[in-house]
């Protein structure tokens, strides 16, 4: 059983890495495999649904060849970036845009970091849940340095800085509201592009509790990229 996933899945990764059709008997050849086979892994994947055929133009007098090619898997992000271009507006109002999108998506996933009264920690908690990785992790003098080092908006900011962004911006913010009574502190989030290499740098910065006193402002920056 393990033979015919393995097998299965190299097929299906040799049709991934095609830029056109493959028949069974090309399949075959380059897998080192029996063609029927090839046809029996080829007919469970299209009903997978994670190959489609193609007629191809027929080598020799008789019915056409049958190609099979891999079927894109759905990306969240290519959808984003093609929301993201057509986003319209200044730069300016496609962020502010792009931060209530941020801002509701949060809403939507209902994420359940960890509880901790740590900004830093809370932030990198949520973002893990959503394909953020974080490389590095410091808390000096009440200052939250978070660098990560998996953005998986990455793609997207390079065309669109402004709307990841937005994006950032209302998905951190969002997050750090829902806590804020855990957190005993509300934050304020600022997203800035870096300037060295295009990534975004996140600011958080700590407001005094309505009612409370003016405390010390404390700047907790995210790296993304």
């Amino acid at each position: 059983m393990a033979r015919r996933v393995k097998q299965r899945e190299r097929i299906l990764g040799l049709l991934r890495e095609s830029s056109g059709p493959v028949d069974a008997h090309h399949l075959a050849a380059t897998l080192d495999l029996h063609v029927t086979t090839v046809r029996f892994h080829l007919a469970g994947l299209e009903e997978e649904g994670l190959v489609r055929t193609q007629q191809l133009p027929a080598e020799r007098v008789g019915r056409p060849r049958l190609g099979y090619v891999a079927v894109k898997e759905p990306s969240y992000t290519d959808l984003v970036a093609l929301l993201a271009a057509r986003i319209g507006g200044t730069p300016s109002e496609r962020e502010d845009k792009a931060f209530e999108v941020g801002s509701d998506w949060a809403s939507m996933l209902t994420l359940a970091p960890a509880p901790t009264v740590d900004a830093g920690t809370l932030v990198i908690d949520a973002l893990q849940q959503l394909g953020f990785e974080t490389q590095s992790a410091t808390n000096a003098f009440g200052t939250h340095s978070l660098t990560l080092c998996t953005c998986p908006l990455a793609e997207i900011a390079r065309a669109n800085p402004e709307v990841v962004r937005g994006i950032q911006r209302g998905l951190i913010q969002r997050v750090l509201d829902d806590h804020a009574d855990l957190l005993r502190s509300r934050y304020a989030v600022d997203v800035r592009p870096d300037p060295q290499d295009g990534n975004c740098l996140v600011q958080l910065v700590l407001r005094p509790e309505k009612g409370g006193t003016t405390s010390a402002r404390d700047d907790g920056r995210v790296v993304t990229g």
